[in-house]
């Protein structure tokens, strides 16, 4: 149940993003308006005042969006174990928990709704405005805020493909070196290697940071912008693969998968 509220939850947001979308692409340029009057062929006749306060609401699909995630993540854990245990000091966390892993087809599943996303947000508005279509049609202040939204929320849904890729090579490294009987796994663990690939996770903040600046790149062909797509392509580049590698030592940290930890 909780799991499902989650998931309607971001499917709002979702719709949300889209309605927003249609109407700042439907709306005449902001910036000669008049605050007090009604301009004609404003979108749903609202006045530039009310147009104005309507960019706050840019934000509240990611509000959505969080506490979507909040809600699947509980629903996760609750469906796991989740025990309390003694600590000295910070070596381990006194909060575990452990879930069933996911199973590959269903991760590869969530993986191409985030990829979907990034295209649809990213992708084909950067070929259409290259083209001469949407959102170059847009006025020229509307257009920024749609700009904004594609950014914001394409380059969030870059980052989850990021890290849900990264997580999937994760698994099955560590999945193949446990089936082979791999003797590495027998090695005293990394304290180095714990923290960072398991109880922080860093791997995956690397992979969702690299997802995220390799996504957005594209936006910023249309405005000719050629150095600056290069540098982000490249940067988000090498932090996926940094992402990706830290993740390949998971092994090191001597936990076995769907094991997680925390402090109360």
């Amino acid at each position: 149940m909780v799991t499902t509220i989650g998931v309607v939850l971001a499917a709002i947001g979702a719709l949300g993003v889209g309605a927003l979308l249609l109407f700042f692409s439907r709306v005449t340029t902001i910036e000669t308006w008049q605050t007090d009057v009604v301009v004609p062929g404003g979108f749903l006749g609202l006045s530039p005042s009310e147009i104005e306060a309507a960019v706050l609401l840019i934000a509240l699909p990611g509000g959505l969006f969080l506490l979507a995630l909040c809600f699947i993540g509980t629903g996760r854990v609750m469906r796991g174990a989740v025990g309390v245990r003694d600590t000295t000091g910070s070596a381990s966390g006194s909060v575990v928990s452990y879930n069933t892993v996911m199973e590959p087809r269903l991760h590869l599943l969530w993986l191409g709704v985030a990829l979907a996303f990034w295209i649809l947000l990213i992708l084909v508005p950067a070929v259409s405005a290259l083209l001469g279509g949407w959102p170059i049609t847009v006025d020229d202040m509307p257009q920024g805020y749609v700009w904004a939204l594609l950014g914001l929320y394409g380059g969030l849904a870059a980052a989850i493909a990021g890290v849900l890729l990264t997580s999937f090579l994760k698994k099955r490294r560590y999945a193949a070196m446990h089936a082979a009987e791999d003797e590495r796994l027998l090695q005293p663990p990394s304290g180095f290697w714990r923290w960072m690939t398991f109880r922080w996770r860093f791997d995956l903040w690397l992979a969702a940071a690299g997802g995220a600046l390799a996504g957005l790149s594209a936006v910023i062909l249309p405005f000719g912008e050629v150095t600056t797509f290069v540098a982000l392509l490249a940067g988000g580049i090498l932090l996926l693969a940094l992402g990706v590698w830290c993740a390949a030592q998971y092994w090191r940290a001597g936990v076995p998968l769907g094991f997680a930890e925390s402090y109360a």
